[in-house]
């Protein structure tokens, strides 16, 4: 309860943080090119350049991903080590627990594409 509390104050506390059932399932059963939302602390900001950001994120202790984001029109994501991130996008597959690809607004994709969450701020 309390780490669920505080991931509520850290991604600024309006909304609830999106579950991270679909994700799980798709990790467990080694789906790729699934539309996912989910949460999780931030391990370590990971190289980025001018076009893109990434970030190491634990789900829980059975998954830790990497959420890729295209900086574009909606910005760098203030983010770092600890921090608790919400987020929307294509899930993909690999062995060492996958990735989260666009997250970005697309109106050609499943809800209108994906996006980042944190302190409040939808960063798509």
């Amino acid at each position: 309860m309390l780490f669920a509390t505080m991931g509520l104050v850290a991604c600024g506390g309006e909304e609830p943080l999106p579950d991270n059932e679909r994700l799980l399932a798709a990790f467990t059963e080694g789906q790729t090119g699934v539309w996912v939302s989910g949460h999780g602390t931030v391990v370590r900001p990971l190289g980025s350049d001018e076009a893109n950001q990434r970030f190491l994120v634990r789900v829980n202790d059975a998954l830790s991903l990497v959420v890729r984001h295209r900086v574009g029109n909606a910005g760098r994501v203030p983010a770092d080590r600890d921090d608790v991130i919400a987020f929307q996008g294509r899930y993909e597959f690999h062995g060492g627990g996958g990735e989260v690809i666009l997250t970005h607004a697309d109106s050609g994709q499943p809800g209108g594409g994906g996006w980042i969450e944190f302190n409040g701020t939808r960063y798509d």
